[in-house]
């Protein structure tokens, strides 16, 4: 079993639904018990590829709708200001970006 597949196991056995996220911290130590030693970054990495969800208070399964919607709020808050620090680049070096590059989401 990879470590995804594990993540993705235990997720959906013990962690479905906000209410029992786990935290990073203690997926780790369960992956490191299962013999998996990944480093926080990896570990993100790899959750970031998974149809799984996070929060501030760890990773979980989703159950409902309001759940994926909460889930999608907490992304866009994320983003947004991504894309005015790239805008903010993209304005002060007009020379270096393609006009079809302006816009980050095309």
């Amino acid at each position: 079993m990879t470590p995804s597949d594990l993540i993705l196991h235990t997720l959906r056995t013990y962690h479905r639904g906000k209410a029992r996220a786990i935290t990073r911290d203690a997926l780790r130590e369960y992956l490191r018990q299962m013999g998996y030693r990944i480093s926080d970054r990896e570990l993100r990495a790899i959750y970031a590829e998974l149809p799984v969800c996070t929060c501030e208070k760890g990773i979980f399964w989703p159950e409902t709708i309001a759940e994926l919607e909460e889930y999608r709020r907490y992304l866009r808050a994320k983003a947004l200001p991504l894309f005015v620090r790239w805008q903010r680049v993209a304005d002060a070096h007009p020379g270096l970006i393609n006009t079809q590059q302006k816009e980050l989401f095309i």
